[in-house]
């Protein structure tokens, strides 16, 4: 199988998974996943990260933890710049 048909395999499983109702969680982590491969500081080393964390084993609670403490610092950033731009509008 070529890269482009296991791509559009793939595209056309992931849109079949998407239409369940119960895919919200699925639907969430692609739209992240999407956003955070348009960031130029989402690198390498971070998509391998990931890679490594979807292959299936239990996150450890340790991780869960820093991940969330560093999603609500990384909101918060998003909350002051928006207030930025909107006193500045």
């Amino acid at each position: 199988m070529t890269p482009e048909n296991a791509a559009m395999t793939t595209a056309s499983e992931m849109l079949l998974a998407l239409r369940n109702p119960d895919s919200g969680w699925l639907a969430t982590l692609v739209v992240a996943l999407g956003e955070a491969q348009a960031d130029p500081s989402f690198s390498a080393q971070h998509q391998q990260l990931l890679a490594e964390l979807c292959a299936g084993q239990p996150i450890p609670l340790v991780v869960r933890a820093a991940a969330l403490q560093r999603s609500l610092d990384f909101e918060r950033r998003l909350a002051r710049e928006e207030d930025g731009l909107a006193a500045a509008g």
